[in-house]
């Protein structure tokens, strides 16, 4: 089956930021050493970090607003899974994988880093500082390595607060990211309890 999931990348999210660091350090050892815009040659490479520093903001942007955008497909198959991704495709047999998670976890990253805070957010302090919660896989793989998914948590908070007057409410049953994970543990189970798989592992 496949599942559209809102994954965020943090490696473009840091590719906004670290420039404006990069460019305001640049400044003030600039400063610090006493040169000027007349010093030709420390200008020079001034500006040329502040060009450079420049294009890599505006192609992390880019990124970040095309992922927004286009979203990553995760496909669950008889006995892999494939992510597709804004920059790369990554696919996982079943059989590399040790176990899978599935976590929520607070983003207080959203409301430091997003770069369109300034103009969507509320001016007020005590909103911006209550932290977003999103949704999580963690797959841990048999070569040590962990691969990670995270998608918005929709509806999460709203239906955790009616299911604890009416349990047989799921809070995250609208999450695509929860539904993907259910359908990766049906398909899971099928593979190994089927044909050789069963034997060679013993399941049954």
């Amino acid at each position: 089956m496949k599942f559209r999931i809102r994954h965020e990348t943090r490696a473009f999210l840091y590719g906004i930021i670290i420039p404006w660091g990069i460019a305001a350090a640049a400044l003030l050892l600039f400063i610090f050493l006493g040169f000027t815009i007349f010093d030709e040659l420390p200008a020079k490479i001034f500006f040329g970090i502040l060009i450079l520093c420049g294009a890599a903001e505006i192609i992390s942007i880019l990124l970040y607003i095309a992922e927004k955008i286009f979203g990553t497909k995760l496909i669950i198959e008889s006995d892999h899974i494939k992510v597709k991704m804004l920059l790369r495709h990554r696919k996982i047999s079943f059989d590399d994988i040790a176990d899978a998670k599935y976590r929520h976890y607070y983003d207080r990253t959203e409301e430091k880093n997003n770069p369109y805070s300034i103009l969507t957010q509320c001016a007020d302090a005590d909103f911006r500082a209550v932290p977003k919660i999103r949704s999580q896989i963690i797959f841990y793989l048999l070569s040590g390595k962990v691969f990670k998914l995270n998608d918005k948590a929709t509806n999460y908070e709203w239906k955790r607060g009616l299911w604890i007057t009416n349990p047989e409410i799921d809070p995250d049953e609208d999450i695509k990211l929860y539904q993907a994970y259910l359908c990766y543990r049906s398909a899971w189970h099928r593979y190994y309890n089927t044909g050789d798989n069963a034997l060679k592992y013993d399941i049954i």
